[in-house]
């Protein structure tokens, strides 16, 4: 039975070489050509690194135990504003300096926590001011990690603070010593972000949020931040908001990488009880506003020392908007984590 077994598995290699054709030289040549180019594209592929788009903000959690920590410079002036119509009329530059300080904590693999301090320093003709702006502090939950076909997602819910100057302002300076709105504001972000491979070389990243608020009312007296005037006192709420971020990076190589955000908000209508104030003249004041938007883009490039550590500089300026601010600002930021 053995002799028969090993003649029949004998008779069938034999057999199946005599089948076998060996390919032809021009396809063996082919397949070392068609190697050879996917060995040198692997040579030249790299891990990205991203600092991240100017505003729009990222869908990653710190690392537990770790911490990033990254201070932005605003050079912004706006020079005009937008009506109802969506028409921009102008006004007297306003030149605005903002420092701001961002820190995050990772605290587990799916929780860490941030916050934000910034300061103002406003010039508008021959008048300047420079008070701190509101703070924040929130927590980041992780709740899906990127793969292949998904993109990460993070939920970011972070409280404001009143913590920059919003009443009793000084009638001479026209308002641009408010740095802040005297609300406790809650805002709840859903982020996403993805790398695609599209070209193999230059990957790109996308980032999305989705961003809305909830305002609180706040007692002011005199000038404020919503308007007024002498012996103005009452109560404002503020109009809740919501808007969208999207931010693009572009990988020129490792280092070097082109982003850009678009960025809309929507704001309703703030509106007031109790005494309205009356000007120099005795006539009354208005408090409050209108409901508003705001459509603006920041192209910028990146430049990244190592995965942990890298830098951003670009313009943010706003592109249509309705009784809203008409700006155009230089941004510089970097990041480091450790």
């Amino acid at each position: 039975m053995r002799k028969v077994l090993f003649f029949t598995i004998c008779t069938l290699f034999l057999s199946a070489e005599e089948d076998y054709t060996p390919p032809s030289q021009e396809v063996i040549e082919s397949e070392i050509r068609s190697a050879q180019e996917d060995f040198e594209i692997a040579q030249k592929m790299f891990v990205p690194w991203y600092s991240g788009p100017l505003l729009t903000g990222s869908a990653s959690n710190v690392d537990p135990g770790m911490m990033l920590l990254q201070p932005y410079f605003f050079t912004t002036v706006t020079h005009a504003s937008y009506n109802d119509d969506r028409n921009s009329k102008n006004i007297p530059n306003i030149l605005n300096l903002n420092p701001l300080f961002y820190f995050e904590t990772g605290i587990t693999n799916w929780l860490d926590t941030f916050g934000t301090f910034s300061a103002a320093f406003n010039r508008q003709n021959d008048q300047w001011t420079g008070y701190s702006e509101d703070s924040s502090m929130g927590l980041g939950f992780q709740i899906q990690r990127e793969t292949p076909y998904i993109p990460k997602v993070r939920l970011a819910i972070s409280e404001t603070f009143p913590t920059g100057k919003y009443d009793n302002l000084d009638p001479s300076k026209g308002g641009i010593d408010a740095t802040g709105g005297g609300s406790y504001n809650t805002t709840f972000s859903l982020n996403f972000s993805k790398i695609f491979w599209w070209n193999k070389l230059h990957p790109t990243a996308m980032r999305t949020n989705l961003v809305y608020t909830f305002t609180t009312p706040t007692h002011v007296d005199n000038f404020n931040a919503y308007g007024g005037g002498f012996g103005t006192d009452g109560k404002v709420k503020p109009g809740n908001s919501w808007g969208i971020d999207v931010g693009y990076e572009y990988s020129i190589t490792q280092q070097w990488v082109f982003a850009c955000d678009a960025v809309y908000t929507y704001f309703n209508k703030s509106s007031f009880s109790g005494k309205k104030g009356r000007d120099a003249d005795g006539i009354p004041f208005s408090v409050g506003g209108p409901s508003g938007d705001q459509l603006s883009f920041a192209p910028a490039i990146e430049y990244n020392l190592t995965p942990d550590m890298g830098m951003v500089a670009g313009v943010w300026f706003t592109a249509t908007g309705r009784n809203s601010a008409n700006f155009i600002s230089l941004v510089y930021t970097f990041y480091t984590v450790f």
